[in-house]
């Protein structure tokens, strides 16, 4: 086999085929190979420079084949993390002992910290392969080092609920991500409840975020991010554009509103009501920019747009709107504008541009006129009824009136009934249907005189006798012939109509016996009782409750009747309705209960408005007002939201500050009381603060604080005072402790305690060593710094790199112990260094792996027996070779030890270097047994005679020299001559073991001689 050494520094040439043909000679060549370019040599290779420690072989590459595919490269997905922190010099000193806590807790990351000292930053990059690994490192890191801060943030009031969540999830989900404390306010009475309209624009409440500097960021981030999605669609009223622009804003059929929309993600809603206002609502930057074109639009219509007036027929007016005002909008650009139904007005204004007014009267007068019109006169077919006849016939008509398909019949109003206008329409495009409609009328209308109708009156109470189940009686009367007509149980009407529809001549009789029946159906209520009460009209509401409420738990399941105000109408024998007004109807338990209810109802309501009136006073120092108000009127909410108190302070002033202030509390006495207690208890807990400051030195504010201020939230927590370290531009050794006198001296003494416990632990000293020590003293990657740490107990830091004088500075923190066993520790490392040897050997390069040997084990062995170290890790420092293929070896050690190791080191290389190359013939069938003799390492004649053979198909074979005893191997096949490199003394001694080992193989080999044997014939041997 090819020594390791070698084989690093060779060219790689091609492999022979592992599986030749039967045909071919197992030492045939190789196929020629595609040149290759030469590459630059890769430093960090261990082939290439071998270091003690690790093994210099390596297991050569297989040739591909054309049998299999090439195996897919894995590659592992790095996740990976980068923070970058603002560290005090405290900090930085306890760096060394957080990242190896960290390091621990979260086993699969690799953190790397650097530090920039011009901007006092230092970085963080955090390395895994598990995401969820690298967060929780980062978040360890950031708890651990990070500053603790207190932020807020401005929110819109109106998007409180968004923010929490449902079930505060939204909290609950930041706080878990990033470890913060978020405060949110409780909701301000005066806050509206989410509105259209910008919520930017309404109150503010200022959320408030405690943790790390970083987390806190990052907390802040996702809290906008929630307000800038909701915040990022508005919507907007228009409540200052005239209503008879909507139809022109909406277009023709909705047209000219869809191509508005189309300028992003947004939505218009015009109302069909005239006092309604426009609403756009969308992405904040589209509704600005629909809302500017519209109001263009406006601008543009007021300045341009005039008006037609003219006379219409009201029953006319029909045709006028729906698809035909679409239709003449459409073509002409103008609107029609109608009076209300109900007004008597038959004035119809067209509205437009005024070049398209004409347009627009014409296919108005089309539109109106292109329909039959036929009226039925009431009160002409009934010249002797009065006009309350003719509201009957409306009444009795409505669900009654002939239907055809294009035939319309409209009944009169109730202000055209007042006016005698009792005309009902019928209307048509088609001439005959609409003369069928209206014949049908004339003859329902004309079998209906005055004689045929009868009115009862009922109380509305016992209507719903009247009519049975489910309206069982009405349809027994209707089988009667006569139609009893029962007005809407909420009308309060106490009218019934019964309209005879019968021959004349049963007429009175079949009304006569209608009329006994619906009386005596509605006896039962002849026992009904109407009181009227008086209650103050501004408590009806508390009465009536959401949506009639509390009225109908107060009424019960007893069939009531109670109206509040002038909105009832008058029973009979009761005196004129005032707004304060409450009239009861029922049964007369029923309306005894009730009416006692409402009044002890009422007069709660009343002592309630007492009692939520009661004023009181309370004199504080005006210097304290700030700190009752609170941060943006915290405590004042607090106890408005608590105790319903109404808190007024007087306006501040300079003068105030320093003389007593009253404040005026409002609300229920029970709770005004209260509300002045808290505030008396504040005041004198404010009297008796005070506040104490200490000098502390700035790199001991972290200690006193805690990992994650748990120190300082302790002593806070445990004596109800506030302990506040500088920040920004404050003086920066001095912390202030703040609160009431006596929790203030407890916590300043266990804080000058602590502080004397941390200053005796955090002891400092600096101590000056070569620089050629420092290399020692960090060790690989660090490992004998942070060893010396852990054993010390002490923490080491390099605080300047060496001088003019060639010193470097170390400074040691930690209790004095700590820093006597580091500085004996380094002292000693750095005696050892000053009593060391360096020695630079020049030993030719090709000779390093050699002395190194396989897996670094031949140079271990010659330095132990040189008297040098047994450890691994100081062997390697002992001895090394370089890496740039120079000669240079360096031996660092104490000088006699040096000087041993030296020695063997070049002797053992002169060995190396009186080798020479001998040639062997020896028949191939014999290689594998020299092999196995001289060819591996570690093989008998290596290590008997530190020889090692090379056979003709290995790779090293053409690098050796030609052998010395050419002329001896005369015209051997070269396939059969095997190089032998060695001393030439022990050389010869091999090749006499190599004759024995073929003179063995030719004597088995060599055939038998015949043996000498007669054959006698069997009869000749019986004769």
């Amino acid at each position: 086999m090819q020594d390791a050494g070698e084989a690093s520094t060779s060219v790689r040439t091609p492999m022979a085929d592992p599986f030749p043909s039967l045909g071919e000679p197992a030492s045939a060549a190789p196929a020629p190979s595609k040149p290759q370019r030469e590459a630059r040599p890769d430093v960090s290779s261990e082939d290439a420079f071998p270091t003690l420690g690790a093994s210099s072989a390596q297991v050569p590459r297989a040739a591909p084949t054309a049998w299999v595919s090439p195996v897919p490269v894995i590659q592992r997905v790095i996740h990976q993390a980068t923070i970058s922190l603002r560290l005090s010099e405290e900090q930085l000193a306890k760096l060394n002992t957080v990242l190896p806590k960290v390091q621990a807790r979260c086993p699969t990351v690799k953190i790397e910290a650097s530090t920039t000292r011009k901007t006092g930053y230092t970085t963080f990059i955090i390395k895994g392969a598990n995401e969820a690994a690298v967060q929780l490192a980062k978040k360890e890191l950031t708890v651990q080092l990070a500053r603790r801060v207190t932020t807020a943030v401005l929110v819109p009031a109106s998007l409180r609920a968004h923010v929490i969540g449902a079930g505060g999830k939204h909290i609950k989900s930041i706080t878990e991500q990033t470890g913060v404390r978020i405060h949110v306010p409780p909701r301000s009475a005066e806050a509206a409840d989410e509105a259209v309209g910008d919520p930017l624009l309404g109150e503010q409440m200022e959320i408030t975020i405690e943790g790390d500097e970083i987390h806190v960021d990052e907390a802040q981030a996702l809290i906008q991010a929630i307000v800038a999605e909701r915040t990022s669609k508005i919507s907007q009223r228009l409540s200052h554009i005239e209503p008879e622009f909507y139809p022109f804003l909406g277009g023709a059929r909705a047209e000219a509103l869809a191509a508005s929309e189309g300028r992003g993600e947004v939505m218009i809603k015009v109302p069909q009501q005239r006092n309604a206002p426009i609403l756009v609502q969308g992405e904040r930057a589209s509704v600005a920019a629909v809302v500017d074109a519209m109001e263009a639009q406006v601008r543009d219509m007021r300045a341009s747009f005039q008006t037609l007036s003219l006379t219409i027929p009201k029953r006319q007016h029909a045709f006028l709107v729906g698809n035909n005002a679409a239709d003449i909008l459409a073509a002409t650009q103008c609107h029609i504008e109608l009076p209300p139904v109900h007004d008597v007005s038959e004035v119809v204004t067209i509205r437009g541009p005024q070049t398209q007014l004409p347009l627009a009267l014409t296919a108005a007068l089309e539109r109106a006129n292109a329909v039959t019109i036929k009226v039925v006169d009431l009160g002409a077919l009934h010249p002797q009824a009065d006009a309350q006849h003719a509201q009957h016939l409306v009444q009795w008509l409505g669900p009654r009136t002939p239907r055809m398909d294009g035939v319309q019949v409209f009944l009169p109003a109730a202000t055209a009934l007042q006016t005698g206008r009792a005309h009902v329409e019928v209307v048509g495009e088609s001439a005959e249907d609409v003369a069928r409609v209206h014949r049908e009328l004339e003859q329902l209308v004309r079998a209906v005189g005055p004689d045929a109708v009868r009115v009862a009156t009922i109380d509305p109470l016992a209507h719903e006798w009247v009519a049975g189940k489910r309206g069982q009686h009405l349809k027994t009367y209707e089988g009667r012939g006569v139609d009893v007509l029962v007005p809407p149980e909420d009308s309060g009407r106490s009218d019934i109509l019964l309209v005879h529809r019968g021959a004349p001549a049963e007429r009175d009789a079949a009304l006569e016996t209608v009329l006994r029946d619906v009386v005596a159906a509605a006896a039962p209520a002849a026992d009904l009782q109407t009181a009227h009460i008086s209650i103050p009209a501004q408590y009806h509401e508390a009465i009536l409750g959401p949506d009639r409420t509390v009225l109908n738990a107060l009424m019960g399941e007893d069939r009531m009747q109670v109206t509040l105000g002038r909105r009832s109408v008058v029973p009979p024998g009761l005196e004129a309705l005032t707004d304060d007004s409450v009239v009861v109807r029922g049964a007369p338990t029923a309306v005894e209960r009730v009416v006692a209810r409402l009044q002890q109802m009422a007069a709660d309501a009343e002592q309630d408005s007492i009692d939520s009136r009661f004023v009181d006073e309370l004199n504080v120092p005006g210097v304290y007002v700030p700190r009752l108000i609170g941060r943006g009127g915290a405590a004042v909410t607090k106890l408005r939201d608590e105790l319903g108190v109404r808190v007024d302070f007087p306006d501040a002033d300079d003068t105030s500050r320093a003389k007593s202030v009253p404040i005026v509390l409002t609300g229920r006495k029970e709770c005004v009381a209260e509300a002045k207690a808290r505030l008396t208890a504040q005041v004198q807990r404010l009297m008796d603060e005070t506040t104490v400051r200490l000098r502390v030195p700035s790199a001991m504010h972290g200690a006193l604080i805690g990992p994650g201020g748990k120190y300082v939230s302790r002593l806070q927590d445990k004596y109800g005072v506030r302990i506040l370290f500088p920040r920004g531009n404050d003086d920066a050794d001095e912390v202030s402790v703040r609160g009431g006198k006596r929790g203030v001296a407890e916590a300043q003494a266990e804080l000058l305690e602590l502080l004397a416990y941390e200053q005796e632990r955090n002891q400092a000293e600096e101590m000056t060593v070569p620089q050629r020590a420092i290399a020692r003293i960090l060790g690989r990657s660090g490992a004998t710094i942070n060893q010396l740490r852990l054993e010390s107990g002490a923490e080491i830091d390099v605080e300047r790199e060496a001088g003019a004088g060639g010193q470097a500075v170390l400074r040691l923190r930690g209790a004095r112990d700590a820093i006597q066993a580091a500085r004996a520790a380094v002292s000693a490392i750095v005696a050892e260094v000053e009593r060391e040897a360096e020695l630079h050997l020049t030993i030719p390069s090709q000779f390093h792996a050699q002395l190194i040997g396989q897996g670094g084990q031949r140079l271990r062995d010659l330095i132990v027996r040189a008297g040098g170290p047994t450890d691994a890790r100081a062997q390697a420092q002992t001895v090394r070779f370089a890496r740039d293929r120079s000669d240079g070896v360096v031996v660092r050690a104490d000088q006699d030890v040096a000087e041993r190791i030296a020695a063997l080191l070049q002797s053992e290389a002169q060995v190396l270097a009186d080798r020479v190359v001998h040639g062997k013939v020896v028949p191939p069938r014999l290689h594998g047994q020299m092999v196995a003799r001289g060819g591996r390492p570690g093989s008998p004649w290596q290590q008997s005679y530190g020889i090692q053979l090379v056979l003709p198909h290995w790779r090293e074979y053409a690098e050796l020299d030609a052998p010395v005893n050419a002329a001896e191997l005369g015209d051997a096949d070269p396939a059969h001559i095997i190089k032998v490199l060695g001393s030439p003394a022990n050389v010869q001694q091999v090749f006499k073991d190599m004759d024995m080992v073929i003179a063995n193989d030719a004597q088995r080999r060599r055939p038998r001689p015949p043996r000498a044997a007669r054959v006698d014939d069997a009869d000749d041997a019986a004769a």
